[in-house]
């Protein structure tokens, strides 16, 4: 069984307190929801092998605090430039088959509305609501990462932080 953790980039500041919209950086709220969102993981022992993330600043800003509390290295974080810019779920799929042959959970993080689409590509379940930190965890009845495709995928959970807040585990 392979599984594919998508996740939404954290809340981030607006694009006019930035030079660009690839150095946006993360607010406070959006450190604390990247680490609620990895705390929950945990909890549920869905934790990746390996994350792949957009270079963008957000992007890289959330994919690190998650490493932190998954104990992966931030050295270990693959940067995969057309998470950016956008990119098909063959592209995404070859992507994987290549950085990851020998893992079983990998995380994407990415940006809206890549990341949503994929979700309800592999899934086929209604992810039009794909707030920031928003995690999809997608399980694969597949032994190699080249045989996922579209709609063979399996919600396992889908979470945000908003959901979480108030709640006790």
């Amino acid at each position: 069984m392979k599984r594919l953790i998508l996740v939404r980039h954290a809340k981030t500041e607006p694009l006019t307190d930035a030079d660009s919209d690839f150095n946006r950086q993360l607010k406070k709220r959006g450190h604390k929801d990247a680490r609620m969102i990895s705390d929950h993981l945990i909890g549920k022992n869905m934790v990746p092998d390996l994350i792949i993330s957009s270079p963008a600043r957000r992007t890289l800003q959330t994919a690190r605090i998650m490493s932190g509390a998954f104990s992966i290295p931030e050295s270990d974080i693959k940067e995969v430039p057309f998470i950016y810019d956008g990119f098909s779920l063959e592209e995404l799929v070859n992507e994987v088959s290549s950085l990851a042959s020998d893992k079983e959970t990998v995380m994407v993080v990415g940006h809206n509305p890549d990341i949503a689409l994929l979700a309800i590509q592999f899934a086929g379940d209604n992810f039009f609501r794909f707030p920031t930190s928003a995690t999809a965890v997608i399980a694969f009845s597949v032994s190699e990462w080249s045989e996922l495709k579209a709609g063979i995928g399996r919600t396992e959970m889908f979470v945000y932080p908003k959901e979480l807040k108030g709640k006790k585990e």
